[in-house]
């Protein structure tokens, strides 16, 4: 690894010697080609190597710097022109690079807890806002890339590459800039591609922290010459967005602001850099967003424009270079390594184990994804930033860096929505709008997280809870609530009683959790609650029938509760199959013992490859026998019918228009579903009986359909339910 400082001392000819390459006034010229960064736009330099590439033009050097040090590396790797362009197409890079980078997050949600995950969290530290030092992950990235060059990821020397290759870096803490020119290839490309602030910085073995190359040198020529080249051939992709800077239609925008200052920012020392070349190509790249990945085949056409206009230049290259440049050897000719081993870091070295099948496998493109999948995992687990590895030697070396200590984390969250409900049979409907909005605030004092948070919606909650460990797998929550709002079975929440109840309620716990795993929790919960049930008030719409039929306005309810709760897909994509369970029983006292028992259970399967299709099944049990006047004693179903006995079955199929689970997707499917019947009223539907799931006597089936949009702030769907029974709802909701 060479650094270059601004000043660089190495001479002309130190470089030649260095570089292996023909001597500058030999018989054949030394000819480099010099390609720069500028994101999206760089794909334009694809167009440039079919062309030297047809015209049997083979450069003796690449040197590039951010997209144009990927694009060059591929290629001096020995992929042709035509395998970059494929690649470029057919790798969904939108979803690779605008993959939001995770908070940091090591505990599993409780089962039923109504804090839901949030849609925005937002992490404060010591040194100033978010836990990590980027906006985006680069795990999808990282995986392109490991597989891109896996064949041939270290080697000794750049020089031996198939066509001699350097990209450049900028050390992020002095601002100098580094040649990479030898050892790992896929560290070259990573740290040449680390935008500032939108992916995470590349950290060298030695901790220098690696960002992208066109924050020191954007076009390196002067390295080029520096390097013995007798012809440089400089392709800037960025100059031509200055050019048309006079249309202030261009800048007026936030993007486009954003786009001009990424464009700006070194775009001075590389049109100073000119006259250093004998060649300079300017695609007409001026309307192409720098991260705007949607369309790679139209920027790529816009430097074949380029080529086009410039063929005087590649007839006089070809004219001294002659055309009969020696073929290299292809990327796909080369073989594949085996995999020796694993090296961890050792605050992941616990790990280590997983990875023993691995060994004695091809290191190719199936086992880097398996071992990708693994280092995910581990990265979950251990709620690390990120886990990387580099493969040396037929050793890959693992290892992670973690996230900044939050003092503060604000999170906001949205949930539910707006339903209607219609009975065909007695001409019954109802619009409702019941949505959730939460926000919460994690204080972090040493290793006490202290939580106060609100919840606006059927109940306007105001808790205050405090978290801390025992040991790594222990942790202890204590917590206060007061609420105030609809928690009466005679809810307004509700289809068939719909009257507007305000209720008090208070309560206090402790949480005894154990988290063996990133994906699971079990809890045992101590907790008493103090409920003063309100009057019934008159409804605009419902009138008053009369007096309310409390047997008891207010309750006393100790209760001990264990639950568990397991997602095993937050180790997976949306797209891949997966499974979700929520369980837990209550044993309670008010006025009498009575219990709770619940069980939600969920499973996508994968059906084709991609994941663009999947099949959905869920299951749910609820059988309670708690106090009749309080709505937690009970199920609302779809149709908003009040149960205290429930068993639901629905199969889904569901189709993603986008391959990673993201976007617009539809589902279609049927349901099956036992309850209690229509005749519940207050007080006249308890039964002695404490056997589960003894007052089921009615059903309702049906089918569904859907249609949602999932992003990185949640999922908004909105689903239509019609059961045999003449009853239908459709539901708008935001999870």
């Amino acid at each position: 690894m060479t650094v270059l400082r601004k000043v660089l001392l190495i001479t002309a000819l130190a470089a030649v010697f260095c570089l292996n390459l023909p001597a500058a006034g030999g018989d054949d010229p030394v000819f480099a080609l010099v390609l720069s960064g500028g994101g999206a736009r760089g794909f334009a330099h694809i167009a440039v190597l079919e062309e030297l590439e047809r015209r049997g033009i083979t450069p003796d050097i690449i040197i590039g710097s951010s997209m144009g040090g990927l694009i060059g590396g591929l290629y001096s790797a020995g992929y042709s022109a035509g395998e970059i362009y494929d690649l470029v197409i057919n790798t969904d890079l939108e979803a690779a690079v605008y993959n939001l980078s995770p908070q940091a997050d090591r505990l599993v949600q409780k089962a039923y807890d109504w804090k839901a995950d949030p849609n925005f969290t937002v992490n404060i530290t010591e040194t100033g806002l978010g836990d990590s030092d980027a906006l985006l992950d680069d795990a999808r990235i990282n995986l392109i890339l490991h597989q891109a060059v896996c064949r041939i990821e270290y080697i000794d020397s750049f020089d031996d590459l198939p066509i001699p290759f350097r990209a450049t870096g900028t050390d992020y803490q002095t601002g100098e800039g580094i040649i990479f020119d030898s050892g790992s290839l896929y560290e070259a490309l990573r740290g040449t591609m680390s935008m500032p602030f939108v992916f995470p910085a590349l950290v060298l073995d030695d901790g220098t922290y690696v960002v992208d190359g066109g924050v020191y040198n954007n076009l390196p020529i002067d390295s080029a010459r520096q390097l013995g080249a007798d012809i440089v051939l400089a392709v800037d992709v960025n100059e031509s967005v200055t050019l048309t800077a006079e249309n202030t239609k261009v800048i007026d925008s936030l993007t486009g602001s954003l786009n001009q200052y990424l464009t700006l920012v070194g775009q001075m020392k590389s049109r100073e850099q000119y006259e250093d070349a004998d060649y300079v190509l300017i695609p007409d790249t001026g309307s192409v967003f720098v991260a705007d990945f949607s369309d790679p085949a139209a920027v790529v056409e816009t430097g074949r424009d380029c080529v086009r206009e410039n063929e005087a230049v590649f007839d006089e290259l070809e004219k001294r270079l002659g055309g009969d440049g020696e073929a290299v050897p292809g990327y796909s000719d080369l073989p594949y390594q085996t995999i020796e081993g694993f090296s961890f870091s050792p605050d992941i070295q616990r790990f280590s184990s997983w990875f023993d099948v691995f060994i004695g496998s091809l290191y190719d493109e199936q086992s880097i994804e398996k071992i990708d999948r693994q280092l995910n995992m581990v990265r979950l687990m251990a709620n690390k930033m990120t886990v990387s590895y580099k493969f040396v030697d037929g050793i890959i070396h693992v290892s992670s860096r973690d996230y900044l200590e939050p003092k503060t984390a604000i999170s906001i969250g949205l949930s539910g929505g707006a339903a209607s409900w219609l009975d065909a049979r007695s001409g019954n409907f109802r619009l409702m709008l019941n949505p959730d909005f939460t926000l919460s605030v994690d204080f972090w004092l040493d290793q006490i997280c202290i939580t106060p948070a609100l919840r606006i919606g059927q109940e306007n909650t105001l808790s205050l809870s405090s978290f801390f460990y025992l040991s790594d797998t222990w942790g202890l929550e204590l917590g206060l609530r007061g609420a105030f709002g609809g928690m009466s079975a005679l809810s307004d929440r509700l289809y068939m009683h719909r009257y507007p109840t305000r209720d008090w309620n208070f309560a206090a716990w402790a949480d005894l959790a154990f988290l063996p795993f990133y994906s699971q929790r079990l809890d045992l919960l101590v907790s008493y609650d103090y409920y003063i049930l309100s009057s019934v008030q008159s409804s605009a719409h419902v009138p008053y029938p009369g007096p309310p039929l409390w047997e008891h306005a207010r309750h006393s309810v100790p209760q001990l509760t264990v639950s568990y709760s397991l997602d095993s897909r937050r180790f997976e994509e949306l797209n891949e199959t997966g499974l979700g369970l929520q369980a837990s029983l209550s044993i309670g006292w008010d006025r009498a013992w009575f219990y709770t028992a619940r069980l939600d259970f969920d499973s996508s399967i994968r059906l084709t490859e991609g994941g663009r299709s999947s099949m959905l099944l869920n299951l749910s049990f609820f059988s309670s026998r708690g106090p009749d006047e309080l709505l937690q004693s009970y199920v609302v179903t779809q149709f908003g019918q009040l149960t205290k006995d429930y068993v639901d079955f629905e199969v889904l199929y569901r189709c993603n228009l986008s391959p990673d689970g993201q976007g617009l997707y539809f589902m279609a499917g049927g349901f099956m579903q036992a309850l209690c019947g229509d005749d519940i009223v207050l007080n006249a539907h308890s039964d002695s009986s404490l056997i589960p799931f003894a007052m089921l006597d009615s059903l309702e089936a049906g089918g569904v359909l859907g249609l949602g949009f999932v992003s990185s702030l949640g999922d908004i769907s909105l689903v239509f339910h019609a059961s045999f029974t003449g009853r239908m709802s459709l539901a708008l909701s935001v999870e």
